[in-house]
């Protein structure tokens, strides 16, 4: 009898869910609140938001026009980006936080020609990564830089971030805002590991690396790839990012608990009455955290 109690609680015990959104290394701290938090909007400035939507809109078929919170900005799929009007162009360096941020391609070798026939200027033509993947980077207005790569999709689907240590920064984001990564194997060693030496093609550092991921959104984290520190994006041509949280009040706290720089505390959202904030997050990043319940 004895023998089938105890049987019972084994069976009981491991039919019992197990988390396993986070790695084992996140099991001991405090974690942020249990939510979805999603990718909301990329926000740039621009000396003519007309100009830099008209060229988002006719280069990605897969954008259209609209506004939001009284900002002029462009939509595609469930994500935005936002413009603010600025009286002289923003500036592109120091380097940031915030390298690029880019769109899919399911057909490169024929995307790729097209765009250039439609005006379009490559500051980094068709390129094959060793893996094979294609890629180009385009002008945008303002002095943007804009990713195409050969993916499943044509959406909105990566920025691209720099970091003094990408590994930490992917655990921050992990840890802070509930941030997914590839894989939920555990990661061994410390986060700050040497730099590898820069590799072809465009001579760029590219490990240690690291992609988490809100929603659909990746966020794919490179070395900086220049001495100096990394600065504040506020002002830059790409100001900031944006993720929506269902409860701003319960982040903020977690946040704040954290020790966290808060740079904008809650205030609404445009000209909407929806709560928003803004705090700093690895290597000076400004990330908006708007409240979607």
């Amino acid at each position: 009898m004895m023998r089938g109690f105890l049987l019972m609680l084994t069976l009981l015990f491991l039919l019992v869910p197990v988390a396993t959104s986070l790695p084992m290394r996140f099991a001991s701290l405090p974690q942020a609140p249990a939510s979805a938090v999603g990718f909301h909007h990329v926000h740039l400035n621009s000396i003519e938001p007309a100009k830099a939507i008209d060229f988002y809109t006719r280069t990605f078929e897969v954008t259209r026009q609209t506004s939001i919170a009284g900002y002029d900005a462009v939509q595609s799929e469930n994500i935005f980006l936002l413009f603010n009007r600025t009286k002289m162009a923003p500036p592109v360096a120091p380097d940031s936080a915030i390298w690029h941020f880019g769109w899919g391609s399911t057909a490169m070798e024929e995307d790729y020609p097209r765009h250039a026939a439609n005006g379009v200027t490559f500051q980094t033509p068709l390129t094959r990564l060793g893996s094979g993947l294609l890629f180009a980077y385009m002008k945008a207005p303002d002095g943007a830089l804009v990713e195409i790569n050969a993916a499943s999709t044509r959406a909105f689907i990566h920025v691209h971030l720099y970091s003094d240590a990408p590994l930490c920064a992917a655990d921050w984001y992990v840890k802070n805002l509930g941030a997914v990564t590839r894989s939920n194997r555990e990661r061994t060693g410390p986060c700050e590991v040497p730099f590898a030496s820069a590799s072809e093609p465009l001579g760029v550092i590219r490990s240690p690396a690291a992609t988490v991921r809100f929603g659909e959104i990746s966020l794919i984290i490179y070395p900086r790839q220049r001495p100096g520190p990394l600065v504040s994006p506020r002002g830059h041509v790409v100001d900031h990012i944006a993720l929506t949280v269902p409860d701003l009040a319960a982040m903020l706290g977690h946040l704040k608990t954290a020790g966290i720089k808060v740079l904008e505390g809650k205030h609404p959202f445009g000209n909407t009455r929806t709560p928003t904030a803004m705090i700093e997050g690895p290597d000076s990043i400004a990330i908006e955290l708007i409240e979607v319940r």
